[in-house]
Parts: structure tokens; sequence; C-alpha cells
């Protein structure tokens, strides 16, 4: 298997097993206040980059949210016949506050326990209500928990072993000089983890006419 192979082998996973599970806000930047009722999609996955709004694929909306798996660093023992990958899952999500969609209202019910229920506002009310705030980093920790729910839980991913032992897997937001991101209403983190196969076999281009 060769480390393409494994790094879209590793994606394919990630949007069946995560992405395909989950729905998260698509971002619209020039209408994040009243104007916006909110918009959830299904989180794109990308190998190795996140590609900019005009190099998305015709089925993909914007390239937030996302997952992005990467390969981080790989290692041959050649004398134990083992491959090592250092893999790195990069999430992104999107979430300037709380749009009147997500909100409940509580009404009378005589036939609910207690006589109350709960509906969502719909429109064109939910487009009258938001709320700006700083709680959207909410979502994209509640993507990683979807990730590593889904890591923990699994032995092989895409044919390979999920190294559980030495570090395990680890995880945090990105930082810069020690600091974490802020470029609300946009929310990063990263999920590092390691995967081993056996080392392929090479068979060098020069030789080939000889075997």
């Amino acid at each position: 298997m060769t480390n393409v192979e494994i790094i879209e082998g590793v994606t394919a996973w990630a949007r069946e097993a995560i992405c395909g599970k989950l729905r998260l806000k698509l971002p619209d930047d020039d209408a994040n206040d009243t104007a916006f009722p909110g918009r959830t999609v299904t989180p794109a996955a990308f190998p190795m980059f996140v590609p900019a709004k005009d190099r998305l694929a015709p089925n993909i909306e914007a390239p937030i949210p996302s997952l992005c798996v990467q390969l981080k660093e790989g290692k041959d023992a050649l004398t134990d016949g083992k491959r090592t990958l250092k893999m790195r899952i990069s999430l992104s999500a999107w979430n300037p506050g709380v749009h009147g969609s997500e909100y409940t209202v509580p009404h009378e019910n005589k036939e609910a326990t207690g006589g109350w229920a709960y509906r969502k506002y719909t429109e064109p009310e939910a487009a009258a209500i938001y709320t700006r705030n700083m709680d959207g980093w909410r979502d994209v920790w509640n993507f990683a928990d979807k990730v590593l729910q889904e890591l923990e839980g699994t032995e092989y991913i895409a044919g390979l072993r999920l190294v559980k032992e030495g570090d395990g897997i680890t995880y945090g937001p990105f930082t810069e000089e020690g600091a974490i991101w802020d470029y609300y209403p946009y929310w990063f983190l990263w999920i590092d983890f390691t995967l081993e196969c056996g080392a392929v076999h090479r068979e060098p281009d020069t030789y080939k006419n000889l075997l």
C-alpha cells in the first residue's frame, strides 16, 4: 500500500464514519446576523489540503466545515518490515452565534408531560432572531469528540492498525506563539494519531527486467 493509497483510504473512512453522521453550520460571512436563519451541511473530508472556494468539487458547498486528513511523518523500519505513519486530522467549523432555527420555544400542551411542549422557530420568524456570541467553539469540539469516539472504538482504519500504545491519540487547538487561534467565527482543532502496516516492498525500475 502506497502513501497516496493510505491518505486516500483514511480520508474515505473519515468521510463515511465521521462526516456522514454530522451536520454543522454553513458559513455565510455576508449574512451572519438576523438576516441569516442558519443552514447546516455535512462536513467535507479532504486529503492533505483544504482547497480554496474557487477550487472545490461541484458537490462540495464550502471548504468549511471540514475535516482534513494529513500525513505528517512516515517511517519505514526496514529490518522489521514495518511502516509507521504519524497522521493528523485537522478540523474546522463556523458559528458566529445562535440563530433562530436553533431556539426551542415552550408552549402549553395539556397532552404533553408536565403540560408543556417545545417547538423550533420556523421561517419567517426564525430569520428575525439571532444572538451573536463566542460559544461557537462548542461546534468544533463536538466535531472532535465524534472523531475521538470513532478512533478510540476501532482497531483498523483502511487496513492499517491504529497504534493505541505509547502516546495513543493527542489533540488540541491550533496555537500561535502559545496563544490559541482566534479567528471568530471560525474554529479549529487538530487530532494526531499513528497508523501501522507492513513496509512497502519496492522494486527498482532498473532491476524489473531481471526479475
